[in-house]
């Protein structure tokens, strides 16, 4: 299996060779730097191989070859927009050859305000003519653009979290696992693989702690489990020793105050596996806390927010165990998603992360429909799109349900020896 691993990784890196000396070739005359992050201005149009923008005499015919794409380019998520951009043009000359025409991809600016978001997308579907677009939002503002999309029946796919934003109509869709199917997966993998049916949440007292905390008690009833305690703290709090002793229900005591007899054994929880639904900092805070009064004996539950590098620098010996969902992960065990990492840091030189993940299947998933000549208007490309199977991408097997919502196979993460693998 190693052999065949090892085989099928040489094969790969000479094809990334073959594709980076092929774009070096074909942009050098253009002008485009392969090898280097998007430079996106407000109004950026990435052409590939001089594909022409539509003449002003064209205006209402749409050009099934040009998706557009809004992105916060500048302001507090620009690296989120910019990472996302480079990822969407490198989907595009993978499938360019794919395509009988080339593609081209028009980007706009947002910077992440609404009124940005919906004037680009009024632009990009009125004057630049664009097939479909693909928008980053954030979840407070996800919803406008997606009613500004329907209004004018250009075919928008969402990269949010927001829930209930394809309400807007027909022509919206989300890729994004949504914090229920987040939820859901981690819930039924306890159940089922880790054996945990008694469950105890340390939940952050601010809108997304109390969203996860309402979804997990919903996810865990539904499965036959039962949530024994659901303790709040504050979002700046550095010293849990008072939730502590509420999740135990008894008073801890200081290691050098307590007797020998303490010390021999953990402190007794009746609960199997403890969901702290928080960054990695104050997980990592509150577990270290948790070992220094012995509280141990469960398994450590987390959100995808605990999926980063920084998750395993200082005091990583105490997430040992824990488990986490997310829709990427760099230790993959797919083939399309180590091989999808080894050319986006061929081409970009650097690793990817989650947002240039999702863009670049959002991306591919389009320009897969559209290489079916038969789609000529954005209602057919949104028909399709809801009609399409299981698309085959980085972030796992990913399908539109009846409401236009991604339904992706999420990655079981677990830190294990100080690295995060995916174990199902």
């Amino acid at each position: 299996m190693k052999t065949n691993r090892k085989f099928e990784k040489i094969l790969f890196l000479l094809l990334i060779i073959f594709i980076v000396l092929l774009f070096e070739t074909a942009f050098a005359a253009e002008g485009i730097a392969v090898l280097a992050p998007t430079e996106a201005k407000s109004a950026t149009v990435v052409t590939l191989k001089n594909a022409p923008v539509p003449a002003i005499s064209s205006l209402g015919r749409v050009n099934r070859n040009t998706i557009g794409c809004v992105l916060p380019l500048s302001g507090k998520y620009a690296e989120w927009g910019k990472k996302a951009l480079d990822a969407i043009m490198l989907s595009a000359r993978i499938n360019s050859s794919k395509a009988k025409g080339d593609w081209e991809v028009i980007a706009e600016d947002s910077q992440g305000e609404p009124d940005k978001a919906r004037q680009a997308v009024a632009n990009l579907a009125g004057v630049k003519n664009v097939m479909a677009i693909i928008a980053i939002d954030e979840k407070k503002n996800a919803l406008e653009t997606a009613v500004k999309a329907n209004e004018l029946k250009v075919p928008v796919i969402l990269i949010t979290s927001k829930e209930g934003v394809t309400s807007a109509g027909e022509y919206v869709f989300q890729h994004f696992l949504t914090p229920t199917q987040e939820i859901r997966a981690l819930v039924k993998y306890a159940l089922n693989y880790l054996n945990c049916a008694i469950f105890s949440v340390f939940y952050p007292k601010d809108e997304y702690g109390e969203e996860m905390v309402k979804i997990f008690t919903r996810e865990v009833k539904n499965v036959g489990g039962k949530v024994e305690k659901a303790i709040p703290y504050n979002i700046n709090q550095t010293d849990f020793i008072g939730e502590i002793n509420k999740l135990i229900g008894s008073v801890v005591k200081i290691p050098s105050q307590a007797t020998q007899d303490d010390k021999q054994g953990k402190v007794p929880v009746d609960f199997e596996a403890l969901f702290i639904p928080d960054s990695f900092l104050q997980v990592k805070m509150i577990t270290s806390q948790l070992n220094f009064f012995n509280v141990k004996g469960f398994v450590l539950l987390g959100t995808s927010l605990l999926n980063s590098p920084n998750l395993l620098k200082g005091g990583a010996e105490f997430m040992e165990g824990t488990v986490f969902v997310d829709s990427f992960c760099k230790y993959s065990l797919y083939p399309e998603t180590y091989n999808f990492i080894d050319l986006y840091v061929a081409v970009y030189n650097r690793e990817p992360e989650k947002i240039e993940a999702l863009a670049f299947d959002t991306a591919g998933m389009i320009f897969a429909v559209l290489n079916n000549e038969k789609i000529k208007t954005r209602r057919d490309l949104a028909t399709k799109l809801s009609e399409s199977g299981n698309y085959n991408g980085v972030t796992g097997n990913t399908c539109f349900d009846s409401n236009r919502v991604a339904q992706k196979t999420p990655f079981i993460l677990k830190v294990k020896k100080e690295r995060i693998e995916q174990i199902k």
